[in-house]
């Protein structure tokens, strides 16, 4: 039954696998934003240096908003995979 319905994805393939791909994108940037936090915390203000400070902001900004980036575009292709997924089936 599995490969009944593996084999239904046909010219689907690569919205399912970029669907995959940016999903895991998004849980590696939403990981590493607890981590940019902590050395925030020890090596800006704990030590009270300004620079470290905003450089760790930037990085925790650009962090989230390619988590967000990622998040849409693997919606975006796993609405377009299933969508075909489900045209597909017999």
């Amino acid at each position: 039954m599995f490969q009944t319905l593996i084999a239904q994805i046909k010219e689907y393939k690569k919205p399912s696998f970029l669907s995959s791909l940016f999903m895991a994108l998004e849980v590696m940037f939403e990981i590493s934003i607890p981590f940019v936090m902590a050395n925030l915390l020890d090596k800006g203000v704990q030590q009270s240096n300004m620079s470290n400070i905003w450089f760790y902001d930037g990085l925790m900004l650009v962090c989230a908003f390619l988590s967000l980036f990622c998040g849409m575009q693997s919606a975006r292709y796993a609405a377009v995979a299933s969508a075909g997924f489900a045209k597909n089936l017999p």
